[in-house]
């Protein structure tokens, strides 16, 4: 009973840290936005990548976690106090039970299936140095892949330390509340009146991208998270008028929390930044002070990796010339990119949302001859996105293993990302009064 207590307990203190410091009104006044644009979703969603940062800045400082924690709950508690007259105003509508809901069922799950997977051992040992209050400078001494980004086992550290019993999966429901957070704000998106038929569309999302084995200690659902909150909000971007320059910071700084949970997040962050930049309507000047911006967010963070924790680098240790040989010879080309094509279909199968997603890009180009700069945008991201891992692949001395255990959650992780066009697709029926149920 008490476990259940604290389960529930849990779900009371992610409601309540990520009131703060955005709510509706507010968020939308700091983004330009019209007073409707955005609902308290958004705000709860923005709040989150709020504590994330949060979160990183206070990973390098070494405070107490239960003390940051009652500071933490402290100053929720009285900006909710100050804000009730417009907190009240949310509606406890079907869509905010069915949130709460399918939150307490996944919480469920996982409280009945203790498990941690082969990656969630290596992340355990950084989650340990903060949960034992040690200086962030251990994380260069922990066995395995000392080099690999904290902010993760930071925040699984936080709400472990802080959890009623101090039970080591209650650091995890971070991930989940991220998750079905994440895709209940993209379907904010969705350009319908029938809330039934919204439901049913997220829940319908949820058990096609929801994976166990992802919650058993990995990484994945933070980068996934993520992207599909930043996508959410570059469909408000106009890229054929001025632009909204606090909206283009807030989604590059979404981007940038990438770096911070996965040594490849750095990639996504380059790639999905930079690309955004370069579509925009905007001067060649303000496009390089963007691109140095950038840059200056990748500096900042080796800076912080090499220099106050004493170690920064990746997994694995190229050999170029070994890779140019592998390149220059015809048949371990052919070998090496059929099989790297051959995982990315069975990845595709594994999970279905990369179908839809395929699917959805086909229709709205070739039928519904779509133009738009952000279509071309995502399109472009996606190229990179696949020539990153046909790159990353052919630099591994252990290639069939590591396509056989890891390309599978590499594509997984930034299928969110490419979400948005399955919900673009569906408002194009809309639009086109092809179906009306909705």
């Amino acid at each position: 009973m008490i476990e259940i207590i604290g389960i529930l307990l849990q779900l009371v203190i992610f409601l309540t840290i990520f009131c703060f410091p955005f709510q509706p009104r507010s968020l939308n006044n700091f983004l330009n936005l019209k007073i409707n644009t955005l609902n308290y979703i958004d705000s709860h969603a923005i709040n989150l990548i709020f504590f994330i940062f949060l979160a990183t800045f206070f990973s390098f400082s070494n405070i107490d976690l239960k003390i940051l924690f009652k500071l933490h709950i402290i100053i929720c508690l009285i900006f909710f106090l100050i804000n009730f007259k417009y907190l009240k105003e949310i509606s406890f509508r079907l869509e905010i039970f069915i949130f709460l809901l399918v939150l307490i069922s996944i919480f469920f799950f996982l409280a009945g299936n203790l498990k941690l997977e082969w990656d969630g051992h290596h992340w355990i040992e950084k989650t340990f140095i903060f949960f034992n209050n040690s200086n962030i400078q251990e994380l260069k001494n922990v066995q395995t892949h000392p080099y690999y980004p904290h902010v993760g086992a930071y925040i699984w550290s936080y709400f472990w330390k802080n959890s009623l019993l101090e039970l080591e999966y209650f650091g995890r429901y971070f991930q989940v509340y991220f998750y079905i957070l994440s895709i209940f704000t993209c379907f904010n998106v969705l350009k319908t009146k029938n809330i039934i038929f919204k439901i049913l569309l997220i829940l319908f999302f949820i058990l096609i991208t929801f994976e166990p084995y992802l919650l058993q200690g990995y990484q994945e659902y933070l980068i996934f998270s993520s992207l599909l909150i930043a996508s959410r909000y570059i469909l408000l971007i106009d890229f054929k008028i001025k632009n909204n320059y606090k909206l283009i910071f807030l989604i590059l700084l979404i981007f940038y929390t990438l770096a911070w949970f996965k040594d490849e997040g750095s990639i996504y962050y380059l790639i999905f930044s930079f690309s955004l930049i370069f579509f925009l309507r905007d001067s060649f000047k303000k496009k390089i002070f963007f691109f140095i911006f950038l840059l200056s967010l990748f500096l900042l963070q080796y800076l912080l990796q090499k220099y106050l924790i004493g170690i920064y680098g990746f997994p694995e240790k190229t050999s170029f010339l070994s890779v140019f040989r592998d390149i220059m010879n015809v048949e371990v080309l052919i070998t090496k990119t059929f099989n790297i094509i051959f995982h990315i279909l069975i990845a595709f199968i594994k999970y279905p949302m990369w179908l839809l997603i395929i699917i959805s890009s086909s229709i709205i180009i070739f039928i519904f001859k779509e133009n738009d700069k952000i279509i071309y945008y995502y399109l472009c991201c996606l190229i990179l996105n696949i020539s990153f891992v046909f790159i990353v692949f052919f630099t591994f001395a252990n290639f069939d293993l590591m396509l056989r255990v890891s390309l599978d959650r590499i594509l997984f992780q930034t299928s969110g990302f490419y979400t948005i066009i399955i919900i673009m697709f569906l408002n194009k029926f809309k639009k086109l009064k092809i179906v009306n149920f909705y």
